[in-house]
């Protein structure tokens, strides 16, 4: 094993580490608008790059038929990576995940009320309001993860079944094409 890549960080550790920063920036509400503009923005880039490859394509249809045969075979191709894609997108998150997940949120939701249950045989608990406090804090925190990540999940869904649907047109195009070739 060389040097070289005995230096090199593991996948686990740069994605524990991406995860850190992520869950830093959501702390506030600068950070959160700084991952909704990243976001947007990596989306704008994605969109124009996919467009840009979609002019190229349809430039090329008039090409020779057998391009037209290989643009068929990539097309489908994509289709099926980008619904594998969203499918995974779209699956429930397991527990392994660094996603919170649901009964996270809801058992810190449990605790706080229990803690004010408490708090009504006791009408003045300093503790028991430190402790709301802070189970207040993790669900705030958990509910705004679980949030940005919904988010970012429905966003890069809803590119995807554009994207998928622009495939779809030129597919029929391609097709449309390989039928009046073989015609001719």
């Amino acid at each position: 094993m060389s040097s070289h890549s005995a230096s090199r960080p593991s996948a686990e550790s740069i994605d524990a580490e991406y995860r850190a920063i992520e869950l830093t920036l959501l702390e506030t509400a600068r950070g959160r608008w700084f991952l909704a503009e990243h976001g947007r923005r990596a989306r704008r880039l994605d969109s124009i790059l996919l467009e840009d490859a979609i002019r190229r394509l349809q430039q090329s249809l008039r090409e020779p038929p057998a391009l037209l045969g290989l643009l068929k075979a990539e097309i489908e191709t994509l289709k099926v990576a980008l619904a594998d894609t969203r499918a995974r997108l779209m699956a429930r998150p397991t527990v392994d995940e660094s996603i919170v997940p649901t009964h996270a949120i809801l058992k810190a939701a449990e605790d706080v009320h229990e803690v004010a249950w408490a708090l009504q045989a006791n009408p003045f608990d300093p503790k028991g309001c430190e402790e709301i406090a802070r189970h207040a804090g993790k669900l705030y925190a958990m509910s705004q993860t679980h949030a940005a990540h919904s988010q970012r999940t429905l966003d890069a869904t809803s590119t995807l079944d554009a994207a998928a649907a622009k495939l779809e047109g030129i597919l029929e195009s391609v097709l449309h094409e390989l039928q009046v070739d073989s015609e001719i």
